[in-house]
């Protein structure tokens, strides 16, 4: 059985936007399994004596709740990012195997992250979506292999806009922020001139 994982912000002793992962929950067992209970996280227990700061809930789960690790969280430091055709890398729901991500993730030498290009478009990098910024507008690419909870939630929120972004149109933007659900739009921001272009590319 494929098992899917769940990453939660936890902030203050609660889960952060817990209905974005509902949601996506609900949705993954739907498509891969043909369920139609759903897992609850409503049910979650997050435990009193947590340390301060950031935390990251790792949930791990397929059609039941396999095991749920609540992880102090520290974040990565980006300082250059190298384009990497992507190829036949296909990532439409969280897997908890990333394998195939993996494999990319060691063929990045001296680059701090990937981005992954696929069928001539940026698609997000090894763990995080991608919102680029032009003048004062954000936008995130409209193709990526995953669509994680933050990129929907700013898509919403119409803070971030869907447009198909290739390397070529690097130029227009000055800024790359990195999101997923433990970093929102300003907190890991990284200039564009950053993006390398890779042998691979």
């Amino acid at each position: 059985m494929c098992l899917l994982l769940e990453t939660i912000r936890v902030r203050n002793g609660k889960l952060c936007h817990p209905e974005c992962h509902q949601a996506r929950m609900d949705r993954s067992r739907k498509a891969l399994f043909s369920t139609p209970d759903r897992l609850s996280l409503d049910e979650l227990i997050v435990p009193g004596d947590l340390p301060p700061g950031e935390v990251k809930c790792r949930l791990v789960y397929g059609r039941h709740i396999e095991h749920v690790d609540f992880l102090p969280y520290a974040r990565k430091t980006i300082h250059s990012l190298v384009l990497m055709e992507a190829g036949s890398l296909e990532y439409p729901f969280k897997y908890l195997d990333r394998s195939g991500i993996e494999q990319f993730q060691r063929s990045r030498r001296e680059y701090d992250e990937v981005l992954f290009v696929k069928n001539g478009a940026i698609t997000d990098s090894s763990y995080c979506n991608l919102a680029f910024l032009s003048g004062e507008t954000w936008y995130t690419p409209s193709e990526p292999l995953l669509h994680g909870t933050c990129r929907e939630r700013l898509i919403h929120a119409r803070l971030i806009q869907p447009c198909r972004i290739t390397p070529d149109d690097l130029p227009d933007f000055s800024h790359v922020s990195l999101i997923n659900a433990m970093l929102d739009l300003t907190d890991l921001v990284i200039p564009v001139d950053s993006i390398i272009s890779g042998d691979t590319f």
